[in-house]
């Protein structure tokens, strides 16, 4: 009798061990189970930056093209300006003619400055202050170009007016090259002469035509410019008008 106790008291613990072991295997394998979920989670979840970093990057890129046009808003086209300049000038005579031979024009300096307003097509206004100097003979004198040659230095206040065109140009209109003409008033302030001119006979005001050329580099211009005298500039000297031709050099503001 006693040994059958313990034998069913073997067969009880047994069962009661083997239920115990289901149940821990059965753990383990739901605690494996999440483990191996676990990566395909963390994939999934390390998946969403990804699409967020491509969404800031379109967002930069179209901040960034929105900050390039905000720069060209707040930078219009520049359709007024001044600036100064100097630079240097070859005066003559008109019918300075002796035997087919023409003296040759001497060296002059002007200082100026302008305002110019406009876009493509422009209008400029300037004073200018010009100093010349040119060869001039006396009729009737002398046998050689050498004897009847004499100097007629010439100081002048100029008011030159332009209308001109921009043949090519930058976005703003601060580069360009320029293509004017125009008139200007020349109001003479002193001269002096080698040729036994009184300086009275120096007309004190003419008006001439001019051709301009010119060439910006952003502050930086560059000018050539053609001055055509309309009326005489000596009286008493038929063909005296003024042939003038200059180059200056300046900047922009």
């Amino acid at each position: 009798m006693m040994k059958r106790n313990s034998i069913l008291l073997a067969v009880c613990l047994l069962g009661t061990w083997s239920a115990y072991a289901q149940n821990n295997i059965s753990s383990d394998t739901t605690s494996n189970s999440a483990t191996t979920v676990a990566p395909t989670n963390s994939s999934t979840y390390s998946s969403t930056p990804a699409t967020t970093s491509s969404y800031s990057s379109t967002t930069t890129t179209a901040d960034y093209g929105s900050r390039q046009s905000r720069v060209k808003a707040d930078r219009p086209y520049k359709a007024f300006t001044g600036g100064i300049y100097v630079g240097a000038n070859s005066t003559r005579y008109r019918g300075e003619d002796v035997d087919g031979d023409n003296p040759s024009g001497r060296l002059g300096y002007q200082i100026g400055g302008f305002v110019r307003g406009g876009g493509r097509i422009y209008g400029q206004l300037g004073v200018e202050y010009f100093a010349s100097s040119s060869n001039y003979f006396t009729p009737g004198d002398g046998s050689t170009i050498q004897d009847i040659s004499g100097r007629i230095n010439t100081k002048w206040l100029q008011i030159p007016a332009y209308v001109g065109v921009k043949l090519a140009q930058s976005d703003r209109g601060i580069s360009a090259v320029r293509l004017a003409v125009g008139a200007e008033y020349a109001n003479r302030l002193s001269s002096n002469n080698t040729v036994n001119i009184d300086e009275n006979e120096i007309k004190s005001g003419a008006f001439q035509g001019l051709v301009n050329l010119g060439f910006d580099m952003g502050p930086v211009l560059i000018d050539l410019v053609y001055h055509h005298g309309f009326s005489d500039a000596i009286s008493g000297f038929n063909n005296s008008q003024r042939r003038a031709l200059g180059v200056n050099v300046g900047f922009k503001f």
